[in-house]
């Protein structure tokens, strides 16, 4: 005679036919448990390594143009000379000049040897006071005249404003110029100075003295340190970001104004949890994590801090070493049973 089990029966007794783990994950199931697949979460620097183009420039940079025209009758520079500061670059003709000084200085001469006899009698009356104050006020500007003379002769000759090397000139003995001619160029390229446009979410990240490495095509193998020496007072409101100038030291020499540098910067940052890609939601009230605590899902709102490398850094009340859900998060509802099925996700990445 065949027997036949009512449906209840039936499930208990497959149920006692299991092996323990299959049983428990049988009543998991049996008791409404969502399959998920989990990763753990991880801590992570906020570490952002930038790499800009910038462009070099000399510490101290310059056009050289004469104070006055007139002809060049001596060019005291070659291309490519180390001068020091105040040495003659190119003398004008200046005849004219030495003379005016010569008659200026002949003329306070004898001012003064008039004056000083009119100041000889000062008190005895034979020379009016009147008489003495124009003879001073003749010597004073014979005086003046003898310095505007010196200093129209000093500006026939351009002297070297600071230490630095000289550049290409077209300028031959001979030519006639005028203060619109470019003589030559003094760049003082000891420190070269690197400017570049460092985006307006990391402003916070740099500082005067924050370290920088530079590297130029022309030396690929090669990273020249600097350090950050300044930052501008302002961000560009069209491209949102700030100038910076990073000073490098140019004791070899190798480096020239207005070379093309690759500029490195490694901004360290605080630290966040990171979670899968997958693992972060969004909902009506923003972005969330499912997390597996005591067996159960929990909904925590966190923030999306940075993407990197397939996970995200997140800011919230969550945990480093926290189990995530990174997938079946569709079905899950707070303080839902759950159940883990697979291997969990790496997250070697994020470490």
């Amino acid at each position: 005679m065949l027997t036949i089990f009512p449906a209840p029966a039936l499930i208990l007794t497959a149920l006692l036919l299991l092996p323990g783990p299959a049983l428990a994950q049988a009543a998991q199931v049996a008791a409404g448990a969502m399959p998920v697949i989990v990763a753990a979460s991880t801590s992570a620097r906020d570490n952002v390594d930038l790499e800009i183009i910038g462009s070099g420039s000399a510490q101290h940079s310059v056009v050289i143009f004469p104070a006055v025209a007139g002809e060049v009758v001596e060019v005291a520079f070659v291309t490519g000379q180390a001068v020091r500061a105040g040495q003659v670059l190119l003398r004008l003709l200046d005849r004219q000049e030495r003379l005016a000084v010569e008659l200026a200085s002949a003329q306070v001469d004898a001012a003064k040897v008039l004056a000083d006899r009119y100041e000889a009698t000062r008190g005895t009356g034979a020379v009016p006071d009147r008489v003495l104050d124009e003879a001073l006020a003749v010597l004073r500007a014979a005086r003046i005249t003898l310095a505007q003379a010196r200093v129209a002769l000093a500006d026939r000759v351009v002297l070297a404003p600071f230490a630095g090397i000289v550049g290409l000139s077209d300028i031959e003995r001979g030519d006639r110029v005028t203060t619109g001619s470019a003589l030559t160029t003094i760049d003082d390229r000891r420190v070269l100075l690197i400017d570049f446009a460092v985006p307006e979410p990391y402003l916070a990240r740099i500082a005067p003295g924050h370290l920088i490495a530079a590297v130029n095509p022309a030396y690929p193998d090669r990273s020249f340190a600097g350090k950050v020496s300044g930052i501008d007072s302002r961000v560009d409101p069209v491209s949102r970001n700030v100038r910076v100038r990073a000073s490098v030291a140019n004791t070899a020499d190798l480096l020239r104004p207005g070379m093309s540098f690759a500029v490195r910067l490694s901004m360290p940052g605080k630290t966040f949890v990171s979670v899968p890609e997958l693992a972060l939601q969004w909902g009506r009230d923003g972005s969330f994590v499912w997390v597996i605590r005591e067996g159960k899902s929990a909904k925590v709102a966190v923030r999306p801090v940075r993407r990197t490398s397939g996970h995200v850094l997140v800011d919230g009340a969550l945990t480093s070493g926290e189990t995530v859900v990174v997938e079946g998060v569709q079905r899950l509802r707070e303080g839902s049973d759950v159940r883990v099925v697979g291997k969990p996700a790496d997250s070697s990445a994020a470490r």
